[in-house]
């Protein structure tokens, strides 16, 4: 037998007796056994990419992975009035992921615990480093359930993780008006009344006011609800481009709508927190995925609306403070084709509008950075799970005026382990 295999075998022994010995330890009632009466066998796999996984029978399985991104990124100002750019470079660790994930008590009760430890994860002055902490139990086809904190299921854009993206960087129409993670709870089914259904909902309610709380607000939830629909039958909609040059079409078609009642957070669930009270958001999300033979398209669009424009109070010294909410819309297409070998070439077009009356600063934004065009090329070691990315995005007003844009070029590596 060879030594790596010999070891496993060892290690595996070692830790069925370990639970043997635990479970005579403990009421009959406690750990599970094998029909026959002895420990559940322990199996230990692993893979680039997949991480290494150890599972015990079907009472318990434990997936631990990680996940890196290598990053150069460089800034282009638009001109001065002496038609010169300012250049600036950062190069560091863009994010650094830790995965823990596995199911409990049997297969159908899983969790996913994700923990982002990079100095660029921590957004809005977050002090956790929590992203996803959840327990997800499939009852049935038809229902299912998961709690914690989690992306909102709203738009397909947001919900992609960054992992599997093809540029560096989000649309810039999903930054403003999507829905991150929250803590909460959401039924759904993915193959609603039958097992090849093109039909998948999602019903949820949130706290509402996004990750990292320390501080309470007045009470408020975020209710959210989402249809999706996959008429030619199965598709990977949560992960972007066709990587396997499927040889049959797959489309996916999502609608979303959400209220998110007395949030005291700038951007719904993200940004800063109002000082002076809260507001009330509308939105809604309307998503497009095609992939058919190498070539995909993803088109979305974001609407959302405050119920007041603008938050009045006083501060601590009783001078008058205004606190301005943000209204906009959006849409974002975003078309690729992968090559055989894994070469893949990638290009973005997106159009932020703000409402009137909204916040003078989103307003000032939309002005000058208000359409996205970008381009990028991408090679994949292991799909997603190991890609050099490059890529070229340029933010100017809605004109095509490029003298007025400013650029921003990447360089990275993406590595899941």
């Amino acid at each position: 037998m060879p030594r790596r295999r010999y070891a496993v075998s060892v290690m595996a022994s070692v830790m069925a007796l370990g639970s043997a010995a635990s479970a005579a330890s403990e009421p009959p009632s406690a750990p599970a056994k094998a029909k026959d009466g002895a420990a559940p066998a322990v199996k230990i796999t692993g893979a680039p990419g997949n991480g290494l996984t150890v599972s015990v029978g079907e009472v318990f399985s434990l997936n631990v992975r990680s996940r890196i991104q290598l990053r150069y990124q460089l800034n282009i100002s638009p001109e001065d009035d002496a038609g010169e750019r300012d250049l600036q470079q950062m190069i560091n660790i863009g994010t650094a992921r830790l995965f823990f994930s596995g199911y409990a008590y049997r297969p159908q009760l899983t969790y996913l615990i994700q923990l982002a430890v990079a100095g660029r994860d921590f957004r809005d002055g977050a002090t956790s480093p929590i992203f996803d902490a959840y327990v997800d139990w499939k009852i049935h086809r038809d229902f299912n359930v998961r709690a914690g904190q989690f992306f909102v299921p709203f738009d397909r854009l947001r919900t992609v993780r960054e992992s599997a993206l093809q540029m560096a960087d989000r649309p810039v129409p999903v930054g403003e008006l999507t829905l991150d993670r929250d803590v909460g709870i959401t039924l759904y089914s993915d193959e609603f009344l039958g097992d090849r259904s093109p039909v998948a909902w999602r019903v949820s309610v949130f706290g509402g006011g996004g990750t990292n709380l320390t501080l309470g607000k007045e009470p408020g939830a975020l209710v959210v609800g989402r249809l999706e629909l996959r008429p030619l039958g199965a598709i990977d909609d949560d992960s972007e481009g066709d990587l396997e040059r499927r040889r049959r079409p797959g489309v996916a078609l999502g609608g979303a709508f959400a209220a998110n009642i007395n949030t005291n957070r700038l951007r719904s669930t993200t940004g800063a927190t109002f000082a002076g009270g809260t507001t009330d958001y509308l939105h809604a999300a309307a998503d497009l995925v095609f992939k058919w033979r190498g070539f995909a398209l993803e088109a979305e669009y974001l609407w959302k609306r405050a119920s007041n424009d603008e938050i009045r109070s006083t501060d601590e010294e009783g001078a008058p403070l205004t606190e301005f909410t943000r209204s906009a819309q959006g849409t974002v297409f975003q078309a690729s084709y992968a090559f055989d070998p894994p070469f893949e070439i990638v290009g973005r077009f997106s159009r932020l509008y703000a409402f009137g009356g909204t916040d003078p600063k989103l307003v000032s934004e939309v002005d000058s950075r208000g359409q996205e065009l970008g381009v990028g090329l991408n090679y994949y070691f292991n799909k997603h799970r190991m890609k050099l990315q490059a890529d070229w995005i340029a933010r100017m007003p809605h004109d095509f005026d490029f003298d007025r844009a400013s650029h921003v070029a990447h360089l990275q590596l993406d590595a899941t382990f």
